[in-house]
This record gives C-alpha cells, structure tokens and sequence, in this order.
C-alpha cells in the first residue's frame, strides 16, 4: 500500500485496515506454528503496511497532514 493510496482514506476505514492486516498477521502466524507453510514476506508487508497506516494516522491528529497529500 502506497502512502498516497492511505492519505486518500478516511481515518475511519484506516483503522479498519489496521484491524485487518492485524488479525492476518495472527493467523499467518498460527498457521506456521501448526506447521504449514508461511508466506513470511506477507507478514513482514504487512507490518510495514500498518506503520505507515499508523504513521499517517499520527501526522493527522498532530495537524501535520497537507491538504495537497505530497510525500
């Protein structure tokens, strides 16, 4: 997910996003402890997906978001 793609969503849905990449990281995870095949690249995406989620979200409360959405 693009930071561009993020700062075009509303902080609602966002946290929704974060909510969801969270519970597939669990599952990915209790899927490799009972031994099946892990797509590690997955979850280290998403986690990456969830900090720059975070982090938009955080620039927002603090007002440090532009209207104009530059990187």
């Amino acid at each position: 997910m693009r930071p561009r793609d993020i700062r075009r969503r509303d902080e609602k849905d966002l946290q929704q996003e974060v909510v969801r990449l969270q519970e597939e990281i669990f599952q990915q995870r209790f899927h490799g402890q009972s031994e099946e095949k892990v797509d590690r690249g997955l979850i280290r995406k998403h986690r990456r997906d969830i900090a720059r989620i975070k982090t938009i979200l955080r620039a927002r409360q603090l007002g440090r978001e532009t209207q104009t959405g530059a990187e």
